[in-house]
């Protein structure tokens, strides 16, 4: 029997049985988030970029947010990846139920603007069926789901933009530092 052969069969061997392991989809993102605490950007570049990220996916504006915030993101030098990541916040599942409590809060400041659920869902649904290929189509389906739903919605997103952007960036400085103390790794 050749080399190649032994090892092929060794390597069969320790193999039976087993086929390839597969991660499930919490742990491929799991371990995607951990690959940005590992980058050898400063601290304070990934924070800045995962609490853009969490601005602007705070904000309703699905559909354009990884457009919106890699424009914020690369002039104020934060960190793409966690930028990106950051605007996953609100996604085709977690959406509905995000925006609406962006609404509610909104509806604080202006209680005469208030809907009912049943409303809202069909707002935000009949808003979401955008035309991809039409920016133009997708904004004016926005400007339709009127005031009531928009103002109290677009109020209560940017506050609560704001005051989960700046924690963000906070907690993140904080983890990383704390991350790469512990891992022993550069913290610039």
């Amino acid at each position: 029997m050749n080399s190649v052969t032994q090892v092929t069969q060794s390597h069969q061997h320790k193999n039976f049985g087993s086929g390839p392991v597969q991660k499930s989809p919490f742990k491929r993102l799991s371990s995607k988030v951990w690959e940005i605490f590992k980058e050898q950007d400063p601290p304070h570049k990934i924070a800045l970029g995962l609490a853009l990220g969490i601005f602007v996916g705070l904000l309703p504006i699905m559909g354009i947010q990884m457009a919106v915030v890699s424009m914020f993101a690369l002039p104020l030098r934060g960190n793409l990846k966690a930028a990106l990541a950051g605007v996953w916040i609100s996604n085709p599942v977690t959406f509905i139920p995000l925006y609406w409590a962006n609404y509610l809060f909104g509806t604080l400041f202006f209680p005469d603007r208030k809907v009912g659920w049943h409303e809202f869902v069909g707002e935000m649904a009949a808003a979401s069926q955008w035309d991809w290929t039409a920016v133009k189509s997708s904004l004016l389906s926005l400007v339709n789901i009127g005031a009531d739903v928009l103002i109290p919605l677009w109020a209560g997103s940017a506050i609560l933009a704001v005051v989960f952007g700046i924690l963000t960036y906070f907690l993140t400085f904080r983890w990383v530092v704390f991350y790469r103390k512990k891992r022993s790794l550069p913290h610039h």
